[in-house]
């Protein structure tokens, strides 16, 4: 045989088993669908995982919003004192899940209204272990908080007469006879009547007796009793801070007859 023809041959065969093996490489180990094929896979498992765990949380939050919706047009239209329909926030994830159980752990209501003679009041409600019952819902426990600005009850009191919180108890300033009086008073509660007890007071800056038979008949003609509290609530305490004086409620087993 030629030489040159069997270098030729041996060079051919060696090419041949060069591109063969280049192919191999290219393709990967057999049964391997390409460079990072598992952990593409994973990736894309991962991913239809997380879509679907979000679509289940809106679609949650979605049921969640249209009972609360609901709520507020229901406590809206059974609560002639409202202005508009209040805020609902019903707690506890899964909704669905409490919904077809029907109990929630916790429902919370933010509304404003008025009282009979005018006053703003924000009402504040916290309902505990709400459950559904025959003609409604029931609430193991019941809290409320109900906030009257201290300008509006000012203004109550004539011109000239501004209302102030200070370190938790109220300050009354007006005029007499062009000289600032400023009496100070806690705030008590007494049944259902708000009681101011002076604890300071001063004329022109000149300090005064508290106890002054003028100033105590002028605390005394400014007690009120606390109107009716939705849903049963009874007053458990009374509050002043630097805008609003707040009168907070509670109930047990309040039964809320479809308001809910």
């Amino acid at each position: 045989m030629n030489h040159r023809i069997a270098h030729a041959d041996a060079r051919e065969k060696t090419a041949v088993r060069g591109s063969a093996l280049r192919g191999a490489a290219a393709r990967g180990p057999r049964g391997s669908s390409g460079p990072g094929g598992p952990r593409r896979t994973r990736r894309w498992v991962l991913a239809g995982a997380c879509a679907l765990l979000a679509g289940i949380v809106l679609a949650d939050r979605v049921a969640a919003g249209v009972a609360e919706g609901r709520m507020a047009d229901r406590i809206a239209a059974r609560q002639s004192a409202l202005v508009g329909a209040p805020d609902v926030s019903v707690e506890g994830f899964p909704f669905l899940w409490h919904a077809a159980a029907g109990s929630y752990p916790e429902v919370e209501v933010v509304g404003r209204a008025r009282t009979e003679d005018g006053l703003p009041v924000t009402a504040s409600l916290d309902l505990r272990d709400v459950s559904g019952r025959a003609g409604g819902y029931s609430a193991a426990k019941a809290r409320g908080e109900f906030r009257v600005p201290l300008d509006a009850l000012g203004a109550r009191r004539g011109p000239g007469v501004r209302l102030a919180g200070r370190d938790g108890r109220l300050e009354i300033t007006r005029s007499v006879m062009g000289v600032p009086l400023v009496v100070t008073a806690a705030l008590k509660l007494t049944g259902d009547t708000v009681v101011l007890v002076p604890a300071a007071a001063s004329l022109a800056g000149r300090p005064l007796d508290p106890a002054n038979p003028q100033i105590a008949a002028a605390l005394k003609a400014a007690e009120r009793k606390i109107p009716e509290l939705p849903l049963g609530l009874v007053p458990s305490g009374i509050s002043v801070d630097d805008g609003a004086v707040t009168v907070h409620g509670e109930a047990g087993n309040v039964s809320l007859a479809g308001e809910a």
